[in-house]
């Protein structure tokens, strides 16, 4: 079964997200193909949670140590707008 990129909400998953998604919702659903993963993805959104960017310095009064720039991991979240369902955390490929 070849993989295929998956839509959830406004965002279009990289196909290693859209590997992950499918490995995680076939977990829990009974979903066996990508093109019963894009169906149940009707009912969902997404959001991309990004890194939260504070600097140590802001947070240590004393000296803080030298940090990388843009340090973090990025993550979409995906939810059932519909109703209260099983939420998915992936991490995004893309890390800018």
């Amino acid at each position: 079964m070849a993989v295929q990129r998956i839509m959830v909400g406004y965002v279009e998953l990289t196909e290693a997200e859209s590997e992950e998604l499918f490995q995680e919702v076939k977990k829990d659903k009974e979903v066996e193909s990508y093109d019963a993963l894009q169906a149940l993805m009707e009912d969902f959104d997404s959001r991309i949670i990004e890194p939260e960017t504070k600097p140590l310095k802001e947070l240590l009064d004393e000296e803080a140590p030298t940090e990388e720039a843009n340090a973090g991991t990025r993550y979409i979240e995906i939810f059932n707008k519909l109703e209260e369902d099983s939420r998915y955390r992936i991490k995004s490929s893309k890390q800018d």
